[in-house]
């Protein structure tokens, strides 16, 4: 693919926990060959990564930040007083490299959450961003919902996990980049693992309809003994 003033290249990013790395490598893979996005979109890692590259994050920073220790601490699971988990590190992280508003960006973006009160996907493109961003990501039973307000917000890939149409409004063409495809395998003898387990099936099925609009797809096949290799640990 090569960029030009005519065709405009719109990114959407799956969400898959730690596979979401990928997207990194994408988008790094993107600007070595000059192609600037002119809109991403994002749900759960996917709206984390696509954040930080919309707000100016390069690839090779991206990996500074979530790579080995650091990004085990991105969803760190500190209890909170309703027995949910938060995420305090990634919300540090977002605090620390993003503006505080979409407007700032410096590329359109939007990121996908899961309304609980309406029971609708919502895309935010405007106002507060880490927060819709945190929101993206917070699995159901696991995290606590974030209130955006007044109405509470999970993961998004409880309805979508492949956000595509979405930058239909602004570009030409949509490549869409799926982690999910492959073999992992867990430990499934304790209830985290269990919740993480059967929300991946609801995302897998959530993320076809994506697929459908996308004009090129990136959607690598891994093995549980690459990410050993490679120091990743398959969580969402």
């Amino acid at each position: 693919m090569k960029q030009t003033e005519s065709f405009k290249l719109g990114i959407a990013l799956s969400g898959g926990g730690a596979r979401g790395i990928i997207h990194i490598g994408v988008l790094k893979a993107l600007d070595d060959a000059g192609i600037k996005p002119g809109c991403i979109s994002g749900t759960s890692m996917g709206a984390i990564i696509g954040g930080l590259y919309a707000g100016g994050v390069s690839p090779e920073e991206m990996l500074k930040l979530i790579s080995g220790k650091s990004f085990l601490r991105m969803f760190s699971l500190k209890p909170s007083f309703s027995g949910l988990l938060e995420m305090k590190y990634l919300k540090k992280v977002l605090q620390d490299h993003l503006p505080d508003r979409f407007e700032e960006l410096e590329i359109p973006f939007y990121a996908c959450a899961t309304n609980l009160n309406k029971h609708r996907r919502v895309l935010f493109s405007e106002g507060p961003l880490y927060r819709a961003i945190i929101a993206s990501a917070s699995i159901p039973l696991l995290f606590e919902p974030v209130l955006i307000d007044g109405d509470a917000y999970v993961d998004g890939g409880v309805i979508d996990n492949l956000p595509t149409e979405i930058c239909r409004n602004s570009c030409d063409r949509i490549l869409g980049v799926e982690v999910n495809a492959g073999m992992f395998h867990q430990d499934l003898k304790n209830i985290k693992n269990i919740a993480i387990e059967v929300f991946q099936l609801t995302v897998s099925n959530n993320t076809k309809e994506g697929l459908e609009h996308c004009d090129w797809i990136i959607q690598p096949r891994l093995k549980a003994e690459c990410t050993k290799e490679c120091g990743i640990q398959i969580d969402r």
